[in-house]
């Protein structure tokens, strides 16, 4: 019972009112939806759930039964708020900062964002929707200045393509990982719009880590 207290910043024997009201604080201010799904945020919130869920059971909170259907019926309305990201951030400048001093110990060393165009031939990765525009642009005055040169030299325009188009296609592939999907997805009609337009999935998937590195505190 005391680490539950503790995990919601109160003294133990706290009072109903207490518990609860720190209870729908921290949840606002920890809630991943807020802090970017990271994994520091998850685990912190799942404690303060954990904590309140204990307290809530517990004989402390059990006076009447109207004042058991009140908390569990806000226990829903808090578990749905949460489904739908539908929290405001009113975490204290200094709690943001403890947060983000713990995460940071967890880490070897900082996190550096990675740079564009690391592997611009290779199909494996992910990269965001700037560098697939930039690519874009590449793409284009690179094709523009073989066909230029295509008039005194056809057999050069023919073999400079292959590395051209190998570049683009391998970076649309970087770009359909980044949306989570095969990177086949970008043969179908007009989903280079998409591309160009859509954000990224937020945090790691089984194609890599973020490029924006939203999955980390920065």
């Amino acid at each position: 019972m005391k680490n539950h207290y503790e995990i919601l910043g109160l003294q133990k024997g706290a009072s109903h009112e207490e518990i609860q009201n720190s209870y729908e604080r921290l949840s606002k201010e920890l809630d991943p939806a807020n802090n970017g799904n990271q994994d520091f945020f998850i685990e912190e919130y799942e404690k303060i759930q954990e904590a309140y869920k204990a307290l809530n059971q517990s004989s402390i909170l059990k006076n009447s039964d109207s004042s058991r259907r009140t908390i569990v019926s806000e226990t829903q309305e808090t578990s749905s708020s949460k489904s739908s990201g539908s929290f405001t951030v009113t975490i204290s400048p200094e709690k943001i900062e403890e947060l983000k001093n713990k995460a940071h110990e967890n880490d070897d060393k900082p996190y550096k964002k990675p740079s564009m165009f690391r592997n611009p031939f290779s199909f494996d990765g992910r990269i965001r929707r700037m560098e697939y525009g930039l690519s874009f642009i590449i793409f284009y005055f690179s094709l523009t200045f073989s066909s230029l040169l295509a008039a005194k030299s056809p057999l050069f325009f023919f073999v400079s393509c292959i590395p051209i188009y190998w570049f683009l296609w391998a970076q649309g592939a970087k770009r359909c990982h980044d949306r989570n999907h095969s990177g086949w997805y970008q043969i179908i009609p007009f989903y280079v719009f998409w591309l160009i337009f859509a954000d990224g999935y937020i945090g790691s998937n089984e194609y890599g880590s973020n490029p924006k590195g939203i999955h980390k505190v920065n």
